[in-house]
């Protein structure tokens, strides 16, 4: 079996880092052949201890430095550490993943192309906010190849990785300028594969702590609608109410 390696950026945002925490890990523990590794920046709403109840590998940087450095160290970690997962999955702390997941990851991957030099990385998150028609190079109903696709749910494999963390140390400026979510996978020049459900939401915020997706409302609502997925799993349909109140709850 495939094994994969998620890692997660974390930052501030409490009750929904631990909900996507929770429910990140009781994937993981289900699965047996993933690793959850938490890449956080330096949190002032909670600490390390709270981090460790969901996973042993973190890493707690001391200052604020932006995702950007967090993304890079995780996928040099995967690169030079975490040598024996075949597969590297990166999120964000504001989704919830269907329990699936892991499974349609590999089955996608194996099954995409006999010829390993031809696979293509793999998103599972099909947004309203990332579904623009120019983006799409050809779809059909159960999937759809893309120019890029949302950093909330992207999936490469090492030969990927190794060459994205060439570009990086080549290009140093693109460890900041947001380029973790365009320049990074597009230096591999390939497209996405993108499936057409999603299996993951994304809620870009808490009810007072906006987040880097959040939009110039104030509306907490306006958030959670902007870039909601698009054909969720019935899982992720089921619990987005209630997801959606305990964020809000006092």
């Amino acid at each position: 079996m495939l094994k994969i390696f998620i890692a997660l950026s974390t930052y501030n945002r409490k009750k929904i880092t631990s909900l996507c925490l929770e429910n990140l890990k009781n994937i993981v523990d289900n699965d047996g052949s993933a690793l959850l590794s938490i890449y956080d920046d330096a949190s002032t709403t909670y600490d390390e201890k709270l981090l460790k109840k969901y996973s042993e590998n973190v890493l707690r940087f001391r200052v604020n430095g932006g995702i950007e450095r967090s993304r890079a160290r995780a996928v040099r970690d995967f690169e030079h550490i975490h040598k024996n997962f075949d597969l590297f999955y990166m999120t964000d702390n504001d989704t919830i993943h269907d329990p699936t997941f892991l499974q349609i990851l590999r089955t996608i991957y194996e099954t995409s192309s006999k010829n390993e030099q031809e696979k293509l990385p793999i998103g599972l998150f099909n947004s309203i906010f990332h579904n623009q028609p120019e983006n799409i190079i050809h779809e059909n109903d159960l999937i759809s190849i893309r120019k890029t696709c949302p950093g909330v749910s992207q999936c490469f494999n090492r030969s990927m990785i190794s060459r994205i963390v060439k570009f990086i140390d080549e290009n140093p400026v693109y460890e900041t300028l947001y380029g973790f979510d365009y320049y990074w996978p597009a230096s591999l020049g390939v497209p996405f594969l993108q499936t057409k459900t999603s299996y993951l939401e994304h809620f870009a915020r808490d009810k007072n702590e906006k987040g880097l997706h959040s939009s110039f409302s104030d509306n907490p609502m306006d958030d959670f609608d902007r870039d909601r997925a698009l054909y969720p799993t019935s899982y992720l349909k089921k619990i987005r109410k209630d997801i959606i109140n305990k964020i809000l709850e006092d």
